[in-house]
């Protein structure tokens, strides 16, 4: 006679293969079985339910959770379980009222009452969320978890220093925990508290150097001191925890959506970079995957319309899709990396000159750091962010973008020109990528001091010289505007610049021409016309210097 264990396996390869077969009424007389042994074992019972549910099994995995804890109520670790289940299954109320069972029990699962609280927050009850951990606190001081989560959440809430205080609490009671330190970190920053949040960034990142945000937030922490070389090393460090190849796998959509445009880019870059032999003979199974990828995908409005990978390919994209398959830092170019022969007291007396400041010169870097730069852009996949809606895609400063060369560059030019730049400091960097069949970027302005714009794709690549550059505008966006109306309410920005009588001025690309603008100008890609082909895709640098409000 079988042991009441082995009947519940017996039950749970019956349900394997009929799932395999299709068959899913047999799958639910299998479960049935399962359930009718559970009673009798429901430690067992409770195995085969996580199997199941590890298979994607959601139904079966609840109904088999719900007969171990008919069983065994007091099974606190089963109830967690179905409460995630049937959160995972949309049933989100059901799934509630199990983790409040266990987080109102006298002494609270504090797994459960995490749980709860986030998803009393995401439904937006976030005063019940903070309400539910404070009492867990009181009933249980001595567990940091539940500290770090509620400094969290009232540091979302805008409750400083309570979250201050109840971080601190955490960091004493536990300094080897980095996500303590973290919390704090971020709540020092918002409080102005830069050296502080600095040394908590740095105390979290060396607990843990996969908190791929803890380094990113840790040279945000960096660039607020002026420490901009610091904070570069911090962005690349955060970049591979992030995206380094065989680096954990993350929920961020980023990693699992995708658009005609950016597969078109990333295939054509693979196969650059298998010409110039720095990806192995065998990737081209990786680009055929690619190729069946971008073949697959469902018919959309646009080439940069999102959707997800499908499925049964994700698979073979995942260890490269938006990952650093390679990247080779720029070094520092010796003596120089800006042209020294550029005329910099003639380029100040024009941007003052063109108020509210405009200014442009050409034969910007020298033609080592132009090659340098070049290189850098063509080979290192860090065209990482695909979500705008003219298919161009971005590589940014805390994101990958973040090579030596950049940091020399940065440098020069803000000390060589001191009337335009003064005390400002380098803020934000990023680089673009177009599509020859899409257009570039809308109006818009940027969040801060002095803007500066060049571009590094060959002449010969730009199909109509007298376009292709950047058109500003004469006046800058109201004081009162906040990010999100002068980055994408383009009728309120003509609206204004009509009023205002606003005239453009249209700059036309040409490689390696550098133009220095005031941020608070209004400014758009012009009409793009270059060749296809990977090596002819238009690459413009941005690197935005100080803060908007101390202009």
């Amino acid at each position: 006679m079988l042991r009441l264990d082995q009947k519940i396996e017996e039950g749970l390869a019956a349900y394997r293969r009929s799932m395999r077969a299709g068959e899913r009424d047999e799958a639910r007389v299998a479960v049935g079985r399962i359930v009718e042994r559970v009673p009798h074992q429901p430690e067992a019972g409770f195995s085969s339910a996580m199997a199941i549910l590890r298979e994607g099994g959601l139904d079966a995995g609840i109904t088999v959770l719900r007969a171990v804890l008919a069983a065994a109520p007091e099974n606190a670790g089963a109830r967690l379980i179905l409460a995630r289940a049937l959160i995972a299954e949309g049933q989100a109320e059901a799934g509630e009222a199990e983790l409040r069972a266990l987080a109102d029990a006298e002494l609270p699962l504090p797994a459960a009452v995490i749980e709860l609280a986030g998803a009393l927050n995401q439904r937006g009850a976030g005063a019940e969320a903070i309400e539910v951990l404070q009492q867990a606190v009181e009933k249980m001081p001595g567990e940091t978890g539940l500290k770090i989560n509620l400094g969290g959440l009232l540091a979302s809430a805008k409750r400083l220093d309570k979250a201050r205080r109840v971080l601190e609490s955490a960091v004493a009671q536990a300094p080897e925990a980095p996500l303590a330190h973290y919390n704090l970190a971020r709540v020092q920053r918002e409080l102005g508290a830069d050296e502080a949040a600095m040394w908590h960034f740095r105390q979290a990142v060396t607990l843990d150097p996969s908190l791929d945000q803890g380094w990113r937030n840790l040279g945000n922490a960096l660039l607020d001191l002026g420490r901009v070389e610091e904070a570069f090393a911090a962005f690349h460090q955060g970049t591979l925890a992030r995206r380094g190849l065989g680096s954990a796998s993350s929920r961020d959509p980023q990693f699992f959506r995708t658009s005609a445009s950016k597969l078109t880019h990333d295939i054509e870059q693979f196969r650059y970079l298998r010409q110039q032999g720095k990806l192995p003979e065998a990737f081209d199974e990786t680009i055929a995957a690619y190729e069946q990828t971008l073949a697959e995908l469902p018919a959309a409005e646009s080439l940069s319309h999102i959707v997800d990978i499908p499925k049964h390919l994700l698979a073979a994209l995942a260890p490269t899709y938006n990952r650093l398959s390679v990247c080779e830092p720029s070094p520092v170019r010796t003596p120089r990396a800006v042209n020294p022969r550029i005329d910099t007291a003639s380029v100040a007396a024009d941007y003052a000159q063109n108020a509210p400041g405009i200014a442009y010169v050409d034969d910007f870097l020298t033609q080592a750091a132009l090659e340098e730069l070049r290189r850098f852009c063509l080979e290192s996949t860090v065209w990482f962010q695909y979500r705008y809606g003219n298919g161009y895609l971005g590589a940014f400063f805390d994101d990958g973008f973040a090579s030596p060369l950049f940091y020399q560059i940065s440098e020069e030019l803000r000390t060589a020109m001191p009337e335009i730049f003064g005390s400002h400091t380098l803020r934000k960097l990023w680089a673009f990528k177009y599509d020859s069949r899409l257009s570039g970027i809308p109006m818009h302005a940027d969040f801060a001091a002095v803007n500066v714009n060049f571009w590094i794709t060959p002449d010969d690549s730009n199909l109509e010289p007298d376009s292709g550059g950047l058109e500003i505008w004469d006046k800058e966006a109201p004081a009162d505007w906040d990010f999100s109306k002068y980055n994408t309410d383009e009728a309120a920005m003509r609206r204004f610049l009509s009023a205002q009588n606003a005239r453009s001025v249209k700059i036309p690309y040409r490689c390696n021409r550098v133009v220095i603008f005031n941020s608070d100008l209004f400014h758009a890609t012009g009409d793009l016309h270059f060749r296809p082909g990977y090596e002819n895709r238009r690459v413009n640098i941005t690197m935005l210097y100080g803060k908007r409000q101390n202009a």
